[in-house]
């Protein structure tokens, strides 16, 4: 198996490879928020080639499966101390598609954050349909 980026035709970009974009190092970043970005992308990586290793089967603490009304599942890294980042994939052929990213609170109990998750759940699982359309929409993961 091994990691692929889900292309969007729509948006014309990889939505996943967009959201790790922020965290590349600039020259204006101080040394600790090199650092810091660094560290976050090495064990989100380690993480999502935990999950190639497993063959995408979802094992938790690293991944875990959705609500079984979505067919995709799910790689959690804390951030911060109160923010979660989520990655929503799914197995293909010999594929795991990164389809699509979202930062959560930790903690969280009111309708609006409920909405905002449901949302990019509903996005997610449109993309997957796409890629299941056309299993061609995707860039290397490395």
């Amino acid at each position: 198996m091994k990691a692929v980026y889900y292309l969007d035709r729509h948006l014309v970009y990889c939505p996943v490879k967009k959201y790790f974009e922020q965290y590349a190092v600039s020259k204006k970043d101080t040394q600790k928020q090199k650092d810091k970005k660094i560290k976050l992308l090495k064990n989100i990586d380690e993480k999502i080639k935990y999950v190639i290793y497993n063959n995408g089967i979802p094992t938790p603490p690293i991944s875990f499966p959705l609500d079984k009304m979505y067919h995709f599942f799910e790689i959690k890294h804390r951030k911060d101390q109160d923010v979660v980042i989520r990655i929503f994939y799914f197995r293909h052929n010999d594929k795991i598609v990164l389809l699509n990213v979202l930062e959560k609170p930790d903690n969280y109990d009111n309708e609006k954050e409920n909405r905002k998750i449901n949302k990019q759940l509903e996005i997610t699982k449109v993309f997957q349909n796409r890629f299941i359309n056309n299993p061609q929409s995707y860039e290397e993961y490395n």
